[in-house]
């Protein structure tokens, strides 16, 4: 039975490890060797921009990263390739916990008065990096500090973290994972050694899933679905088979795709990803109404229709803002996702007609 030891997160899933408390890394076998190369030789680069998509193993990279620093406090003596966590070390149970000296993790605050999560990471956050890096490691080891996502820091933030990227200590090592790089201010991507990871090969991406106890759909077509619709995301994959994802993907499609606009079909949707207690549903249908309009975007684009293509474009940031002032408001939900799925379909036709 999984226990959580990690603190929770604006994005945390049930029975599902945080980065910080996850042994298994999978994957990114180039990267990870090219870091710990760099390690040994002395060549580390101060500051890492782990970028790819949501949930294929980032964060805990960075944290498997930290760990391989902690055990190894003389780069000299660190070995070619990362280091095995070892879950019963005291380093590894302390950076599960959010204890460990060396390693500070910055992501969305938990605002205590509005008992929910912030939408972005403050200034206020980013402030801690100062008053951590002037605090001298009891061994003299490393000192690590991971944002995630890095393009959750409001401009404040963004502006403040750059004066510690400028001049860092020495043996200090940022890393920053993100999502969506091109988000983040130029003037920090700049100061940054950009890795780009890759998505998780689907049978690799299947492999983990059953490791993780996760409950795939039975039938071939499903299973063939499910990773084409995580496109190599563990987190993705989880998502859907265990908060009805790939339901409301599909249901989605079908109202999209119809000749006329399903009303019944739309209000069933709008029950199943915003009724109470569905907030992981309801970030699952606007994900996927996101990229839908991508899909089809780049396909425009592909194909050499432009004009057609800015379209979609411009809907997808209509889209995105329609997404951001309903959380920030706490607007009616279900009314959301009926308007949402009128807007594509009405969109669709207009495309196609």
């Amino acid at each position: 039975m999984f226990e959580r030891t990690a603190p929770e997160q604006h994005d945390s899933l049930p029975d599902i490890p945080e980065p910080a408390e996850n042994p298994l890394l999978v994957g990114h076998e180039g990267v990870r060797d090219m870091l710990a190369r760099a390690y040994h030789s002395g060549k580390l680069h101060h500051a890492l921009l782990l970028a790819g998509r949501r949930g294929i193993g980032k964060a805990t990279l960075a944290f498997h990263m930290a760990h391989h620093l902690f055990t190894y406090p003389d780069h000299r003596l660190a070995p070619a390739e990362l280091a095995k966590v070892d879950v019963a070390s005291p380093a590894f149970r302390l950076a599960a916990q959010g204890a460990h000296p060396g390693l500070l993790h910055l992501t969305r605050p938990f605002d205590e008065r509005a008992k929910k999560f912030r939408t972005v990471i403050t200034v206020d956050e980013i402030r801690r990096v100062s008053r951590f890096l002037s605090l001298t490691p009891a061994d003299g080891g490393y000192r690590v500090v991971i944002i995630d996502p890095a393009e959750d820091m409001n401009l404040s933030a963004a502006n403040a973290l750059l004066k510690n990227l400028e001049e860092p200590p020495p043996r200090t090592l940022f890393m920053l994972v993100a999502h969506a790089p091109g988000r983040l201010l130029p003037t920090i991507r700049s100061r940054c050694q950009v890795l780009k990871l890759e998505p998780l090969p689907s049978d690799l991406l299947g492999r983990l899933l059953v490791s993780l106890g996760a409950q795939l759909p039975e039938t071939e077509k499903e299973r063939r679905l499910l990773t084409e619709q995580a496109k190599g995301s563990v987190r993705e994959a989880i998502l859907m088979t265990q908060f009805g994802g790939l339901e409301i993907a599909l249901a989605l499609d079908r109202i999209i795709s119809g000749k006329k606009f399903d009303v019944m079909e739309a209000a069933r949707l709008a029950d199943a990803a915003a009724g109470r207690e569905r907030q992981i549903q309801f970030e699952l249908f606007n994900r996927a109404v996101q990229e839908h309009i991508l899909l089809h975007a780049s396909e425009l684009g592909r194909a050499g229709a432009l004009e057609q293509a800015a379209q979609l474009a411009s809907l997808w940031e209509k889209t995105a803002e329609t997404i951001r002032q309903t959380e920030i408001f706490n607007l009616d939900r279900r009314q959301h996702v009926m308007a949402m799925t009128a807007r594509l379909h009405e969109a669709a036709q207009t495309l196609t007609g």
